[in-house]
């Protein structure tokens, strides 16, 4: 492979990465109306839904949503779980995807909190920490650089 197909290639990765991080895609649905949106996940009758055409949030102008949310509610000993784009937060806990935000209330509520932006998806039944896909893009583009450039 020449120079020329190198920097070629790192421009694809690069776009590719870039892509990636300005768009996201999710699921989107209630339990409480499809009993597959509950865990185990079924997505089999499901379209995922592109975050770039969900309607704004009026209380949020000018936030796009570049996340997606997993919600798991216990309400009274009956389970509830939410699936959808997000807008606000940060992935997971300190940015680690692996671990979602617990909160217990007052009269028997529970709340599991997972926000995702490592993949299309990522919403679903796993949240799965997908950062290093992006350590290897730039490791595949530095060594990249350095050969063409050196």
């Amino acid at each position: 492979m020449n120079k020329t197909h190198l920097v070629i290639v790192a421009v694809i990765l690069l776009v590719f990465a870039a892509q990636t991080v300005l768009s996201i895609k999710c699921w989107e649905c209630r339990s409480d109306s499809d009993p597959k949106c509950a865990d185990p996940f079924d997505n089999s009758t499901l379209s995922i839904t592109d975050c770039r055409q969900v309607e704004p949030k009026e209380h949020l102008p000018g936030v796009r949503a570049t996340m997606c949310r997993k919600i798991r509610q216990k309400v009274h000993g009956e389970w509830r779980y939410f699936r959808s784009c997000a807008w606000m937060g940060e992935p997971g806990i300190e940015g680690d995807e692996r671990f979602c935000l617990m909160r217990t209330g007052t009269y028997n509520i529970f709340m599991e909190y997972c926000t995702c932006n490592s993949k299309d998806g990522c919403n679903s039944a796993g949240i799965v920490n997908g950062k290093f896909i992006y350590v290897a893009v730039m490791l595949i583009f530095s060594l990249i650089a350095r050969r063409v450039f050196v």
